[in-house]
């Protein structure tokens, strides 16, 4: 694969034999920064690796920073669509709440861009990113046993091999089938059964939208359309060199949720009960231009305390650790943050006995950015479905002075960075330079002591406040 690889890492003085247990998005992207590493690293994967969403994800800076530092930026710039603009719409009328513009002042001072990409893209590029690097990927191939033991952690597969390693990755997900066994806490406790949810995705051609009149206006290709409304959230991206319109819509869901409902797959547009929304007129045209979408219902889970097991033999990576609901802005960058974190931080071992203690960093560094995460994602999402009323129309009218001039020479600052303040926090988070600045405090103390790990308390976090109503619920501590 042709990538930039100036700014590759440093490689760790010895080779760790590591299994990850999921080959998506966060399987791919940990097996390859460990690999690039310097690690041994084998893959093992149920499916067949075709993605199951056929939409577009969000790359905010915080992740485009790694994937460019991962010699992605040439591939992006052919393949990626930047986004320009977020507009938001209420969902109801169709009236123009206020945008952000993303200049070139802004994406300085954030060192990356806003990407927009599509989901079976940058999974294809991380399977050949990771098997040009590497490592082996077993697809088709599920773990039906998984032991650890003080000297090493082993997986028996469905084809009867058994496997060893130094330490196993679990990166199955948002329903992780072995994240019981680091938290401790049973699959069914781990839910949040009154908080469900539905997700569905479609794609469109651009030309056959712009055919109607009234959705042909909305058809630039520079700008990120969100409706916001009673119950849900949709929003509309271009992805395919701007010739696709990706539709995304994430909906407050009070029905029954069975097992075969928790799993992507492909339904027609009735099973999602969409019907019950109000909708402005040209989201209904959208929603009546497709005939299926691909999707599945959420309950909400709650964020692990720890990420790694007490005998330091599995960690958790991905929605396993941080069980965020899809189409937000986070989702796939904490994803990426976790893989560039491991990866920074096994580059540095030197001995076997030291892998507790990064394994520790690990989840010192990862679990208070996730929890902070996953607490400020649903309140942003909570937020953003606010019921009709009161409430609602005080949250437009706050969010549209924050934006009133959508320009950043004639903003607010107060009022805009009480709105925006902890998205803009989010962006600015880089996950390289937390591995440094957790090394330059801890890293000589690891490299004297082996043995038991130890745990050093991070920092605490700044407290944020926010005007926005349905926010106010949330106490924000950005770590």
């Amino acid at each position: 694969m042709p990538v930039d690889k100036q700014g590759r890492q440093d490689r760790a003085s010895i080779s760790l034999k590591i299994i990850v247990i999921g080959g998506s998005m966060a399987g791919l992207a940990t097996a390859y920064a460990l690999k690039r590493a310097g690690h041994e690293v084998r893959v093992i994967e149920k499916s067949d690796g075709k993605s199951k969403s056929i939409g577009h994800l969000q790359s905010p800076p915080n992740m485009t920073k790694i994937l460019y530092r991962w010699g992605l930026q040439p591939l992006l710039d052919r393949a990626a669509h930047k986004c320009l603009s977020m507009v938001f719409r209420k969902g109801g009328d169709g009236d123009l709440v206020g945008a952000i513009n993303f200049d070139k002042d802004f994406i300085h001072d954030l060192l990356a861009d806003f990407l927009l990409i599509q989901d079976q893209y940058l999974k294809d590029v991380l399977f050949e990113l990771a098997t040009d690097e590497g490592v082996h990927i077993s697809l088709s191939t599920s773990v039906t046993n998984l032991v650890t033991d003080p000297d090493t952690a082993s997986v028996t597969l469905s084809n009867g091999e058994t496997l060893s390693a130094d330490f196993i990755v679990v990166a199955d997900g948002y329903d992780s089938a072995f994240r019981a066994l680091v938290t401790g806490v049973d699959d069914e406790d781990n839910k949040i059964p009154e908080r469900k949810h539905g997700a569905a995705t479609f794609i469109l051609p651009v030309s056959l939208v712009s055919q109607d009149e009234e959705l042909k206006p909305l058809m630039n290709p520079s700008n990120w359309l969100i409706w916001i409304g009673a119950g849900f959230v949709l929003h509309c991206s271009f992805t395919n060199g701007g010739r696709d319109l990706a539709t995304t819509i994430t909906y407050d869901h009070d029905g029954v949720v069975r097992p075969e409902d928790e799993i992507w797959a492909d339904h027609p547009m009735e099973y999602y009960g969409l019907d019950r929304f109000k909708f402005e007129p040209r989201v209904q045209k959208l929603l009546r231009l497709t005939q299926r979408a691909t999707g599945r219902y959420f309950v909400s889970r709650t964020q692990p305390e720890e990420l790694v097991c007490e005998n330091s033999k599995i960690v958790l990576v991905g929605d396993a650790a941080h069980p965020l609901l899809p189409g937000g802005n986070h989702h796939a960058a904490l994803i990426f943050e976790d893989a560039e974190t491991l990866g920074c931080l096994f580059s540095r071992i030197r001995d076997p006995a030291q892998i507790s203690h990064f394994l520790t960093a690990y989840e010192e560094i990862r679990q208070p950015r996730d929890a902070w995460s996953l607490e400020y994602d649903n309140g942003f999402h909570a937020m953003m479905k606010l019921p009709d009323g009161p409430e609602q129309d005080q949250r437009n009218t706050v969010l549209g002075e924050s934006m009133v001039h959508g320009d950043w020479d004639h903003m607010d600052e107060t009022i805009f960075r009480s709105v925006w303040g902890n998205e803009l926090a989010m962006y600015a988070h880089d996950a390289t330079e937390q591995v440094d600045d957790w090394w330059t405090q801890w890293g000589s103390l690891i490299m004297k002591n082996r043995g038991a790990k130890q745990h050093h308390q991070p920092s605490p976090a700044p407290e944020a406040s926010s005007l926005i109503p349905g926010l106010h619920r949330v106490s924000f501590h950005h770590p």
